[in-house]
């Protein structure tokens, strides 16, 4: 991981919406003007997948209900390597050396700063749950290292909430077909949790047809204007 990386996934999210008010620039270069040696050199051996896999399970516990842990490690696989590489960071391998640099320093961080005797992969699920959500808060910045730590846990937090309420392991779309139709599953999924009935069904889009043919159109809006 360079300076560069860490730089070019701070432009890559604060250029998208819901992060522009999150994320500093300099903050991101003071930290690693301070921290580099010591915290966030190639010689790290967190696993960043590991670290992930724990947000994951801080984000959607296992409770009444399934959740992160039932379908790990293959959803920390594909929230890491294809939702955030590939659909976050459109693919970017240097941007994406950048995320998994910050998730060991996530790791690494705590001892180094007295939050814990441990790094954050070995701590409670309590301490962890604490530990996430001090850094949403944005309760280290007397560190200088809250951009960071922002970085990590804000890409785990929303990568594993879409992730996990995509209907994961049933959420790839059938190629080619015209309706796609819910396989029946024997653990509770994202979609069941939330009470989501899935796409629409033959059935049921007859059904809208019916309904809405021959609409009164309002008037106010002219459905050929090309900027609506």
């Amino acid at each position: 991981m360079t300076r560069q990386s860490i730089e070019l996934l701070h432009q890559e999210l604060s250029r998208r919406s819901f992060f522009k008010r999150t994320l500093q620039a300099a903050g991101i270069g003071l930290c690693w003007d301070r921290f580099a040696d010591k915290l966030l050199a190639q010689t790290s051996t967190t696993d960043p997948l590991a670290v992930f896999s724990a947000i994951g399970n801080v984000v959607v516990p296992v409770d009444q209900d399934p959740g992160w842990a039932t379908f790990d490690p293959g959803i920390s696989d594909y929230g890491l390597n294809v939702f955030a590489k590939q659909v976050l960071l459109g693919g970017n391998d240097l941007v994406f050396q950048g995320l998994l640099g910050t998730l060991q320093a996530l790791n690494d961080v705590p001892p180094l700063i007295g939050f814990a005797p441990s790094p954050f992969l070995g701590m409670s699920e309590a301490l962890q749950a604490q530990y996430i959500g001090n850094i949403i808060s944005g309760q280290f910045e007397g560190y200088g290292l809250q951009d960071i730590l922002f970085l990590a846990a804000f890409v785990g937090l929303f990568s594993a909430r879409a992730v996990f309420f995509s209907n994961y392991p049933n959420h790839l779309a059938t190629p080619g077909a015209e309706f796609q139709v819910r396989q029946p599953s024997k653990v509770k999924t994202g979609w069941d949790i939330i009470g989501f009935k899935g796409p629409v069904g033959p059935d049921e889009e007859k059904q809208l047809r019916d309904r809405y043919f021959d609409v009164a159109v309002l008037p106010g809006m002219d459905p050929n204007n090309p900027y609506i």
